[in-house]
């Protein structure tokens, strides 16, 4: 009996999510998409603390599976897959109440490239490469990768990467602010649980409310956002776990947050 197309690792309070399709680059097919998606909603139990998104060693994710592409992605239409298989697990990622990290080896390619942009955090190997590559095949970045690599590199840098299929080295990502760490090839997931296990220590309310606040300030003014900026701190002030952080530092300790 064959292995699923995608795995789910319980590191106690961080969820590992890995496709498993290393005979085609951990390339996406229906059944893979629609396997991602129910894991990325099973790594919302509040018990996880943070969320690790991998490939293997042959590459993070090569983009859609071309051969169930011209079969029609096994829905009815390509914009249904988009919306109804796609975009629910990138926006389960875009929307986690805590970090998702990405650790990438070899090749993120095509489609691959929105889960990794999806991601708050990316980690790369220094032989892996970021390549939004639908040009080549005549079709357009999809995915939300649009929206969200002009907002990370602006749009000249963007779009000269898509409409040029670019392929951009770890360091080139690194210099340009799209991965935080590049590490030693092998050492990428690694590296990302190391990551993973600093966050798991860290306040799960405020980790979440930042990672909201600067999500949503793609969509929101600058005055928009301030005032929510105080809402939400007023919120925040006064919690058990705001009490325990002011307690922890006056004391010259280390703090214990449950996210209460």
């Amino acid at each position: 009996m064959s292995e699923p197309k995608v795995l789910f690792e319980d590191h106690g309070n961080i969820a590992v999510i890995k496709l498993n399709r290393p005979e085609k680059r951990n390339a996406l097919d229906p059944e893979t998409v629609l396997l991602f998606n129910d894991y990325s909603e099973k790594a919302k139990d509040p018990k996880y603390r943070a969320v690790v998104v991998t490939g293997d060693e042959s590459a993070f994710c090569g983009g859609a599976d071309l051969t169930a592409a011209v079969e029609g992605m096994g829905w009815e239409s390509v914009e249904q897959g988009l919306n109804e298989g796609y975009h629910v697990g990138l926006n389960n990622l875009v929307y986690m109440d805590k970090v998702v990290i990405a650790a990438v080896e070899g090749a993120c390619a095509g489609i691959g490239c929105a889960y990794y942009l999806s991601s708050d955090i990316s980690v790369m190997a220094k032989s892996s490469f970021f390549q939004i590559g639908f040009s080549k095949i005549a079709l357009i970045p999809d995915g939300g990768s649009n929206w969200l690599l002009t907002k990370v590199v602006g749009y000249q840098q963007a779009f000269r990467m898509a409409a040029e299929a670019k392929r951009v080295s770890a360091e080139e990502c690194m210099n340009l602010g799209m991965c935080s760490e590049v590490c030693e090839d092998g050492q990428a997931f690694d590296t990302a649980m190391e990551l993973a296990k600093h966050y798991a220590t860290l306040a799960p309310r405020a980790i979440f409310k930042t990672k909201h606040l600067m999500r949503d300030s793609f969509n929101k003014s600058y005055e928009d956002n301030l005032k929510a900026e105080a809402k939400m701190q007023e919120e925040m002030v006064g919690r058990k776990d705001n009490i325990e952080g002011v307690t922890a530092f006056i004391e010259k300790r280390k703090p214990n947050f449950t996210g209460e």
